[in-house]
């Protein structure tokens, strides 16, 4: 996960390059690109940052299908490296040249943090995986690539030439997005990664990134970013609590059915300031879904005695398996895996237990009553119900999750026994 800018030293990236394989060329006023073609026993991959690229490049990202092509057509093809691949784009602060030492030196001044303009902009996949073939012979030496000898380099690093088209004097963030956006797309740069890049998870980050925050380093908010649970994930969560889903006739089908896109509804004008009031409890919602999830065959058991939640489901497609491995989130094992179209309906009901400040008011989102000790008392009782719906639904958490039907029925009872449990405590 990227971090927010901070001042920082200069970075010089020095390589040897002909004069042959250097071109300039000065596009607008104040903007100019340079063309450079550096064999591979010279530019090293990943000494450039690309903190200014949307998508993560860590090194469990090299792991598909095309990360393998580049690195073949490296070892296997490389004369053709600058023909078959599209290199790569950096954004710097300054480019030199010395032609009588063959030396070209990149300066870049601002590439780290979410707000960066320098460093690899696109191609960073690519940068990557000549990193990696690099490192594995540098490896086999015990030190740095840099430091090997020609004789220790092997041929076709030496034969490979990548293209790096280095832009100087672009640094307003709002075309270096245009540029980043439209350069990221041998594969489509996702839209929540390119929201990233803009800066609208920074409040969330604030948040779940804090110090004493459980889930800080857990999240990912670019795309291949090395996390277990990525944005997308939390954003469903939190849509199950939005308080537009309080009028009549509205339920959170969205965050189940459109997952894939509901940074789109983040964002939106309408729909964004009821994310921002869930701000106050936003860790409380993420450990609330976990603490459900955890407790749910313990709830089963209570609301019917006798029953087997293994059991439910055809004997080749149980819905509720053994759970294999602890929820990203806690770390909590629970001892069944529980579907989100089950899953979700009965979180949105606790939907219920939120004070949402009234049209006017100023005040954030709060819960009504603690949310543990409620899931604790009348978790039971929307079991039943839930299971209910399930049945009609024919067992299946797909159409479960994405029938309104579900989650009315299971937020009206809810609604109800929280008005019973506030009675109860005002001793009405």
């Amino acid at each position: 996960m990227r971090t927010l800018s901070a001042s920082m030293s200069p970075k010089s990236i020095r390589f040897s390059i002909d004069k042959e394989h250097f071109r300039r060329i000065e596009v607008e006023p104040g903007v100019t690109i340079y063309h450079l073609y550096p064999t591979l026993n010279a530019w090293v991959g990943r000494e450039a940052p690309d903190d200014v690229n949307p998508r993560s490049h860590e090194d469990q990202a090299l792991s598909g299908p095309l990360p393998k092509e580049i690195e073949q057509t490296i070892r296997d093809n490389a004369e053709d490296f600058y023909l078959a691949n599209r290199g790569e784009t950096i954004l710097a602060e300054s480019v030199s040249f010395q032609p009588e030492k063959q030396v070209v030196e990149i300066i870049l001044t601002d590439y780290s943090g979410d707000a960066a303009r320098h460093g690899v902009a696109d191609g960073g996949t690519t940068d990557g995986v000549i990193a990696r073939v690099q490192k594995e012979v540098a490896d086999g030496y015990g030190i740095e690539y840099r430091k090997l000898s020609a004789d220790q380099i092997p041929t076709y690093l030496g034969k490979a030439r990548v293209h790096l088209e280095v832009i100087v004097g672009l640094e307003d963030r709002e075309r270096i997005g245009r540029l980043v956006q439209g350069r990221n797309k041998s594969k489509m740069v996702k839209s929540w990664t390119i929201e990233d890049f803009k800066g609208s998870f920074d409040w969330i980050k604030e948040i779940l990134e804090a110090a004493n925050s459980q889930f800080k380093g857990k999240i990912g908010y670019e795309e291949n970013a090395a996390a277990p649970v990525n944005i997308l994930e939390v954003l469903a969560i939190l849509t199950l609590f939005h308080p537009m889903y309080d009028s009549k006739g509205k339920a959170p089908t969205v965050a189940y059915s459109s997952k894939g896109r509901i940074d789109k509804r983040f964002t939106d004008e309408n729909a964004a300031p009821g994310y921002r009031m869930l701000a106050p409890i936003l860790r409380e919602i993420l450990e609330l879904h976990d603490y459900v999830y955890a407790n749910f065959q313990d709830k089963y058991k209570e609301a019917f005695p006798g029953g087997k939640l293994g059991r439910r489901g055809k004997t080749e497609d149980r819905l509720f398996p053994k759970a294999t491995k602890p929820l990203p989130l806690t770390g909590i094992m629970p001892e069944r895996q529980v579907p989100s179209g089950v899953l979700y309906p009965l979180l949105a009901s606790l939907r219920a237990l939120v004070r949402f400040p009234k049209v006017g008011e100023k005040s954030e989102a709060a819960w009504r009553i603690a949310p543990r000790d409620f899931f604790d008392k009348y978790g039971e009782e929307l079991m039943e119900n839930l299971f209910s719906q399930l049945e009609v639904f024919q067992s299946d958490p797909q159409k479960m999750g994405k029938a309104k039907t579900a989650y009315t029925a299971l937020h009206n009872q809810a609604l109800l026994l929280v008005a019973d449990a506030e009675r109860g405590v005002n001793g009405d």
